[in-house]
């Protein structure tokens, strides 16, 4: 597919790179007409790894069937195992590629789920590796797909692109460091249905090679067409003109008509037909027959199928990137005024333009309402856009960000001084209306991902002597020890006075697990200390907000803080104040952040899955193959909430795509519609499916999830 390639590498690529803000941006028009490249062909193997040696639980061999292609058979012990696959010897070099496929087909009698891992030396879930998941059904062929990132130094493609998580060239970054040059292992943990294993027709592919000169035609100048999609790419589903804008807003009017939505919903998505509890006009939470619900003002059953940030808000920067985008609305353009603001280009809302006209506005709004009910979707998740929640026509909650860039740290205020109390006392008394009630509201997030994780203790003590929370922790100490020569003494330390205290720390950063800035010598009574002091701290932050909350808005529920990662110290301090604990959880299945021997309400309130077979490029954090494989991650999650005894929903993140030119940064192909408000059919599909019977599901307790899902998907 690449022959054409080479004689236009030395003009394109040198354009791109020293010409990028000099190509006119069209003001309007019909897209230029090209030859665009399918998505598809870019996916198919290029090259093929036949080094491999197979390592397999007792009872399962791997043989081979042909060339270049394995089976994988015999009986699962406990319908469970890890295959792991190898390089003969050394490591597998995977650096000129993209993308490692492995195709395979099931022709065994039960639902497999496989979930994939590419290792470098040190593997852990998290740390130096990337992951990737399949399910796949009896007699069906599949894709495990691993579109994996590498590190930024890595990166050829020209300084216009480097604003996009996921680039033309190839190049996709991640916070979690990746060597493709040097693959160790891949690790494969399957789970059936049934015992008995048979995986055929098993290929380890390599493709979309690597790199500018490979991808010079992607790298082409203008990037983004009139609607915001990538130009030289093609796939299923790509929007050619407004006139079919139009006409897929007529087609889906019909079929929103057709179908309101799972009969098993009452006006607010709770179950209708399911038990009548106490109702208190608001939403609450109660556990039900061993399971944590949240219960609707109308007293029934409640699980939050939602989504975060819906609504029209994607955007992506201008400044200096003029030269990505075929068109932007001229300066004059009336009708076209709220698809540039602020130094940001609004595609969704041009479209919403070309679809609706200029009071764009309202009939979108009642598109989205109308769509969540049919998908089964009940709840409008974290910064989705005010209108939406103002319609009333599907709960939602709300979020207030008031910590930001503490003196303690990254998002960890003082919770001791008298600002933090009156900052959340002004932001909770706005933040749902004047009338401070909504039976609409679910509850209110304070803060998002405080990193607890910083030394934010030794970051006190280095404040004033005035700080608020410095003074917290010494009147601490003073409490437990009276005299600063008792904690010397404990501490192992030399102290002149109270005054003077601040705490060791090491020399050297730590790299591996929790950081900490503690020495290795310290004693054991200081390693104590500071986290009783780190208690004290978060402990506070969290009854504070707990006690405005009670003050300001007493009859909606304290969310917490959507913790993406934290001590268990902090974790036991959040958990007795909030009403639910809101967990960021990037994992394969929802409940995976729950902590051990909790008993509260959880929420996962951040998760998603890529592909990249649609056009956008950043796959996000935890990508798969493909659409299809997208779709099932995404129920298997859920329903892995809806089992779960202490989750009460789940949050997907995001509504809509992100813009492919980034947000700055991410340009994850993760919604539910893409940038031009057109639906993913086979996501929004399954999730309909799911809806109609999660309620009657979250009340059994005799099937695994991989049997229910077996059940849901052979409908």
């Amino acid at each position: 597919m690449h022959t054409q390639i080479g004689t236009l590498i030395c003009f394109v690529f040198s354009l791109s790179i020293t010409f990028a803000g000099a190509f006119p941006v069209k003001q309007a028009g019909n897209p230029v007409e090209i030859k665009a490249i399918n998505v598809a062909d870019l996916m198919k193997p290029s090259a093929f790894l036949t080094d491999v040696v197979c390592n397999t639980p007792e009872g399962v061999v791997f043989t081979p069937s042909g060339e270049h292609v394995w089976k994988l058979e015999g009986g699962l012990a406990n319908k469970s195992g890890t295959v792991t696959l190898r390089p003969e010897s050394g490591s597998w070099d995977v650096s000129k590629y993209s993308y490692v496929r492995i195709d395979l087909k099931n022709s065994g009698p039960g639902l497999v789920w496989i979930r994939g891992r590419l290792d470098n030396p040190g593997a852990e879930d998290w740390h130096n590796s990337t992951p990737s998941s399949a399910f796949i059904m009896p007699g069906e062929r599949a894709v495990l797909g691993f579109p994996f990132p590498r590190a930024d130094e890595a990166n050829d493609a020209p300084a216009i692109f480097d604003r996009q998580s996921g680039k033309p060239n190839g190049h996709r970054t991640h916070w979690k460091p990746f060597d493709p040059a040097n693959v160790t292992a891949c690790l494969l943990r399957i789970e059936s249905t049934a015992a008995e294993l048979s995986l055929e027709d098993i290929t380890i592919s390599l493709t979309q090679p690597y790199g500018a000169e490979a991808n010079a035609e992607l790298l082409e100048l203008p990037y983004l067409d009139p609607y915001g999609q990538v130009r030289k790419l093609d796939w299923p589903g790509k929007l050619q003109s407004a006139e079919e804008l139009k006409q897929r807003a007529a087609e889906e009017r019909k079929a929103l008509a057709r179908d309101p939505g799972p009969i098993a919903f009452n006006q607010y998505g709770g179950w209708a037909n399911g038990p009548e509890l106490e109702a208190s006009g608001y939403f609450r939470t109660e556990k039900y027959k061993g399971k944590w619900w949240f219960v609707d003002p109308l007293g029934n059953l409640f699980f939050s199928h939602g989504a975060n940030s819906v609504g029209f808000g994607q955007t992506t920067p201008i400044e200096d990137r003029e030269a990505l985008f075929e068109w932007l609305p001229a300066a004059d353009d009336l009708l076209m005024k709220d698809a540039v603001k602020k130094g940001r280009a609004h595609f969704m809302i041009a479209n919403l333009v070309r679809t609706f006209g200029a009071e764009w506005n309202s009939p979108a709004c009642d598109r989205v309402h109308e769509r969540m009910r049919r998908w089964g979707m009940n709840t409008l998740g974290a910064w989705s856009d005010s209108e939406l929640a103002e319609g009333k026509r599907t709960p939602y909650t709300a979020i207030l960000h008031v910590s930001g860039w503490g003196p303690l740290g990254h998002g960890i205020p003082d919770p001791f001084s008298d600002g933090f109390k009156s900052s959340l006392t002004n932001g909770l008394s706005s933040i749902i209306g004047p009338e401070r009630n909504d039976p609409w509201c679910i509850g209110v997030f304070i803060d998002n991902e405080i990193d607890w994780t910083e030394e934010f203790v030794h970051k006190t003590f280095k404040l004033g002597p005035e700080q608020p929370a410095r003074q917290a922790c010494i009147n601490w100490l003073k409490e437990k020890y009276v005299q600063v020569e008792a904690l010397n003494e404990a501490w192992e330390t030399d102290y002149p006075s109270w005054a003077e205290l601040s705490l060791p720390e090491q020399e050297a950063d730590v790299t591996e697990g929790w950081p900490s800035a503690l020495p290795e010598d310290a004693t054991d009574a200081l390693k104590e200390d500071l986290v009783s002091l780190k208690r004290l701290i978060a402990g506070t932050y969290y009854k504070t907000c707990r006690d405005v909350m009670r003050e300001v808005l007493p009859n909606h529920l304290y969310l917490g803080s959507r913790m993406h990662k934290a001590p268990d110290e902090i974790m036991e301090e959040a958990m007795k104040y909030v009403d639910v604990l809101s967990l960021n959880s990037y994992e394969p299945l929802s409940g995976s952040k729950v902590p051990e021997g909790a008993d509260l309400p959880c929420i996962d309130t951040e998760f998603h899955f890529a592909a990249p077979d649609r056009g956008g490029l950043g796959v996000g954090l935890m990508p798969v193959g493909d659409q299809l494989q997208r779709s099932r991650a995404y129920i298997a999650y859920v329903m892995a909430g809806i089992q779960h005894p202490c989750m009460v929903g789940t949050h997907w993140f995001a509504f809509a795509d992100q813009s492919a030119a980034g947000r700055p940064g991410e340009n994850y192909q993760i919604g539910f519609v893409d940038v031009t408000d057109t639906p993913y059919p086979i996501i929004t599909q399954a999730s309909r499916q799911m809806a109609e019977q999660m309620y009657s599901i979250g009340v059994q307790d005799n099937k695994s999830l991989l049997e229910v899902l077996e059940a849901l998907w052979k409908k």
